[in-house]
């Protein structure tokens, strides 16, 4: 399977450019995830959630 991933805004390229080498591999890594597989696991689904729902307190 391959998803494309659209971003708005410029919203995401910022946000990009204000990580760290490490930290884009490991943006990097995700976003390769969820493009090409169809189910991903738990620890990545949790982190996003947990960022989201903490992100809008």
């Amino acid at each position: 399977m391959k998803r494309t991933i659209i971003t708005f805004g410029g919203y995401f390229e910022d946000f990009i450019e204000g990580l760290t080498d490490k930290e884009q591999q490991k943006v990097d890594y995700l976003l390769t995830l969820l493009r090409t597989q169809d189910r991903l696991p738990v620890k990545f689904i949790k982190l996003i959630r947990e960022s989201v729902y903490n992100s809008s307190l």
